[in-house]
């Protein structure tokens, strides 16, 4: 069977996931599973969306626009662009697929961090093997090395890849920094900033959200997710922003149909749902600092994050600690994919959810 697989896959470990609440409650016999696993939002969708996924239920029986036109209607004049800079994908994961798939090259690398997330290597090596994929070594305060960028651009390099906030560190590069970083690339060179945690920082007057590069420049693209701050995870709508040229070319990979008809009626209703994302922000942020304050007095060794997880560093074996919190019920992240031996993510959750976690963490580190 080996001989048939692209060989590229040899080398590539599959993306796993937190595990859902169900599989745990099987595995375990457990009543109540807490999952603060895979940042989803914890507040449930607004009326307006559910009432537009009701609406939608009748109409199943027929293939959704295969070019979601007013969805990409409604985000154009939310980011205040044309509709010929967006392209769609179910979950900004597929989106980062698509653009490997479209302009990297036989021979060409893409460029990324150390410890950041997981897809940009899958798709890097998938789609043209591990010598594709260059990382760079994070900085001591655990963000991007821009400096350690410069160094390792060449001419090979085709895509550089920043998640900003980061994910799984929650750290953010400021934007004077980060805009520094992007004029200073060559134009021959794609840099996407994901930006799937944007609505979570706090501090938005020193973030880059890049929309106006993406649309003036050929060589931006920026990516933005509804399955975070909109709370539409389980639906899996992604998009990208961009220059025309480059969404011609990113139209070409796309899949037909690859946005369900109700995923695309949520997101429309979704985003004349202002005060439920303003909502989630606030909460998200009240809520964050208790529990860093609660995991820094345990000891933790918490990362200060911008996003609407944290990072910490519990001084105790990773996988006994992960086992035990899941037979008491409690779905967190072990970070070893990410190339974290000793740390493990916890989603900012509601309060009764987050009490509930350290609770737990607190029994399990007192055995």
């Amino acid at each position: 069977m080996k001989q048939l697989v692209n060989p590229n896959l040899h080398d590539l470990s599959p993306y796993k996931p937190g595990k859902p609440i169900e599989e745990i409650q099987r595995k375990y016999n457990l009543e109540k599973v807490v999952k603060l696993a895979s940042n989803e939002n914890p507040f449930p969708i607004p009326d307006r969306v559910s009432d537009a996924i009701r609406d939608e239920l009748g109409s199943l029986h027929f293939y959704p626009d295969s070019d979601s036109y007013y969805l990409k209607e409604k985000i154009a004049s939310y980011l205040n662009v044309k509709s010929e800079n967006l392209i769609l994908g179910p979950g900004s994961s597929e989106v980062i697929k698509m653009i490997v798939r479209a302009f990297l090259k036989p021979g060409e690398t893409v460029l990324t961090s150390d410890k950041t997330f997981l897809m940009y290597r899958i798709a890097s090596i998938e789609t043209s093997g591990k010598e594709s994929f260059v990382q760079v070594d994070m900085t001591n305060d655990y963000c991007y090395d821009l400096n350690g960028f410069r160094k390792a651009m060449d001419d090979k390099t085709k895509i550089i890849f920043i998640a900003n906030p980061n994910n799984p560190t929650g750290t953010m590069l400021p934007k004077a920094e980060l805009l520094k970083f992007i004029e200073e690339v060559p134009e021959d060179k794609l840099v996407v900033l994901d930006n799937a945690y944007q609505e979570y920082v706090m501090d938005p007057g020193n973030y880059l959200d890049g929309i106006d590069l993406a649309v003036s420049r050929k060589n931006v693209i920026v990516l933005r997710t509804f399955s975070k701050i909109y709370a539409l995870a389980g639906l899996r709508v992604g998009y990208a922003v961009a220059n025309e040229d480059v969404i011609f070319y990113l139209g070409k990979v796309k899949s037909p149909f690859n946005i369900s008809r109700l995923a695309q009626r949520a997101a429309i209703a979704s985003l004349d749902c202002n005060d439920f994302k303003e909502k989630s922000a606030a909460l998200n942020a009240k809520n964050r600092d208790v529990l860093f304050g609660k995991l820094e007095r345990m000891g933790m060794n918490p990362l200060a994050s911008q996003a609407n997880f944290i990072l910490f560093f519990p001084g105790t074996d990773i996988k006994v600690l992960n086992e035990r919190m899941l037979q008491e019920g409690v779905i967190i992240r072990p970070l070893q994919p990410f190339g974290f031996d000793n740390a493990m993510r916890v989603t900012v959750g509601v309060e009764e959810d987050n009490e509930y976690f350290l609770n737990k963490l607190g029994k399990v580190l007192a055995e």
